[in-house]
């Protein structure tokens, strides 16, 4: 499709900015939204057949997809995939040692022209080196905080790193959050153990979001009897200054624990991420996933990658957006208005897009569901990123 062709999405169930759905139509141009009104009329025209239109999705955390991933794909075909599970835009994820991490960020780099060949992806996110606990990757990969690190990698991103996952009980860790931060890279607390007053100096540092809530954060430890332990789960719950990131399989966090983080934290300080790895979104069976990672199990997009020679241990999620998407309303009970809030608007607010409502200005950046919330459509900037059937 041509740029700047106009596109009308009619006889659709719009999703506006306060939350309501009206049936309206939408017209696209020159890559943004120019009106939400009663009727419209233009060169392309999308009948949403009385399903609903909701803001395009925003995974900030992702290492890969079907069998494409970060560290062996190419990420145009990896947005070709996204697009066809409902993201608009995501954030290539790595967790590798810093000097494989840089190498891989400079060859995307090269592939797509400085990322200007994909238009999905919003820039790159560390989940690791500077990390106090592995989770599902190995410690090899993991190194105290320096300064010849960090501009390593920071000269290997080239600009484009935009999130940065940090333990704040590193040494020197609420130094690195504030250089971070006056740079516009968001730095997430994460695989830590931290007393409530290292997460606290990290928040005040500049830290704004928390890398999958509840998992690799250790319980408390009892103290005295008859006493309940406080512990970094419950202050981050109560603290707003932070947004919570949540695998919503199910598995990775229980839907109660979905439940309590919807009840602590203002509904504009949560944000559902896929996490997904290797295989996500493929049938159930097994696969040899790329590099040290083994077979992989696939059982779904709610139990998991499960890693077979490791005591079918989790290696992420096996999750695709619209998959997380339909989990919002169907396994956590909320509505569609709360599950496009954690997957479009809260995440583009914390990374400052120009997405995520469907109003005058923004980005055309969508989605059309029909009436059982499958994918009809994608819109990426105001083309037709996949249309279902249509591969």
């Amino acid at each position: 499709m041509r740029e700047n062709k106009e596109i009308a999405v009619k006889n659709g169930n719009v999703l506006l900015p306060l939350g309501e759905f009206r049936h309206c139509e939408i017209l696209i141009k020159e890559r943004q939204i120019q009106a939400v009104i009663s009727t419209v009329d233009a060169d392309i025209q999308i009948d949403a057949a009385d399903g609903y239109v909701v803001p395009g999705l925003i995974d900030l955390h992702t290492h890969g997809i079907h069998t494409e991933s970060v560290w062996t794909g190419a990420l145009a075909e990896y947005a070709r995939i996204e697009a066809s599970r409902g993201a608009t835009t995501f954030y290539p994820t790595f967790f590798g040692s810093p000097e494989e991490t840089a190498l891989q960020i400079e060859r995307h780099r090269r592939e797509t022209d400085e990322l200007h060949q994909v238009s999905q992806i919003g820039g790159f996110r560390l989940e690791s080196p500077y990390l106090a606990r592995t989770g599902a990757g190995v410690s090899k990969d993991l190194v105290r905080i320096t300064s010849q690190t960090t501009a390593m990698l920071l000269a290997a991103g080239g600009g484009h790193i935009k999130l940065w996952d940090v333990s704040p009980e590193l040494e020197g860790a609420p130094d690195l959050i504030s250089q971070l931060t006056l740079r516009g890279i968001i730095c997430s607390l994460a695989h830590t153990q931290a007393t409530i007053e290292q997460a606290r100096a990290a928040v005040d540092a500049g830290a704004r979001l928390v890398t999958h809530f509840f998992n690799v954060f250790p319980l408390p430890e009892e103290g005295e009897a008859g006493t309940y332990p406080q512990g970094l789960v419950d202050y981050l719950l109560v603290e707003d200054r932070v947004a919570c990131e949540i695998i919503g399989d199910g598995t990775h966090v229980s839907p109660l624990h979905v439940e309590k983080a919807f009840r602590c934290k203002p509904i504009d300080r949560l944000v559902f991420v896929t996490d997904s790895n290797f295989g996500a979104g493929l049938p159930p069976g097994r696969y040899n996933a790329p590099g040290t990672w083994g077979l992989v199990q696939i059982d779904g997009p709610n139990n998991g990658v499960r890693q077979v020679e490791r005591n079918m241990g989790l290696a992420g999620s096996a999750l695709t957006p619209i998959d997380s998407f339909r989990n919002v309303v169907r396994l956590f009970g909320k509505d569609l208005s709360a599950a496009s809030r954690v997957w479009s608007k809260n995440p583009a607010k914390l990374l400052g897009l120009n997405k995520g409502e469907i109003e005058v200005g923004r980005d055309a950046d969508l989605i059309v569901l029909d009436a059982n919330l499958d994918l009809c459509y994608t819109i990426v900037g105001g083309e037709i990123a996949y249309q279902k059937d249509s591969n």
